[in-house]
């Protein structure tokens, strides 16, 4: 038995903000980044420069930048919300990516978690928080490959990958 068809791939560190906040501060966040933040929880937008901004709750947003571009951005997302009650961290050690991607994908992935990732109600651009492999993980369907993106707390990497290579039936 070889497995199943799929790719893991570690991939590089990127920059992730944590954005809190109510109306006013969302405002301020898009006018600083040029784009509408996403409003229901498990959707997301894409912006230029790479930029990813996933919505937790109403309230609470994960951008997604490039490497070594937060601390800069930070400061300018500060700035805008200064005066409003607002909470924006900088947590990019606290996660990484992990690509999966090929013919098998979905079954492996589906193995450790719940939640229907079938390409009629997951299609490409669909985000997900959820349970994955006794853990937390984001879900990103990036195209119909299928390719997914998992990112899970950083603590976690090893054991994800190791995860995954299980379920992929390669050790």
């Amino acid at each position: 038995m070889g497995g199943y068809d799929a790719i893991i791939e570690v991939l590089p560190p990127i920059g992730m903000l944590d954005l809190r906040g109510k109306a006013a501060v969302r405002l301020a966040c898009e006018n600083t980044l040029g784009l509408r933040f996403p409003q229901a929880a498990n959707t997301m937008i894409s912006g230029p420069e790479n930029l990813i901004v996933y919505c937790v709750s109403p309230d609470h947003w994960i951008a997604q930048v490039e490497d070594g571009c937060e601390d800069a951005l930070l400061r300018s997302l500060e700035h805008a919300a200064a005066g409003l009650p607002h909470s924006f961290v900088d947590v990019s050690d606290m996660y990484c990516q992990i690509r999966l991607s090929g013919a098998e994908a979905r079954h492996v992935l589906a193995q450790g978690i719940s939640i229907d990732i079938h390409l009629r109600v997951f299609p490409p651009g669909s985000t997900a928080r959820t349970r994955f492999a006794k853990t937390t993980a984001q879900l990103y369907c990036v195209d119909d490959t299928p390719t997914y993106i998992i990112t899970v707390y950083s603590s976690y990497r090893q054991y994800a990958v190791d995860w995954l290579r299980v379920a992929l039936g390669v050790t």
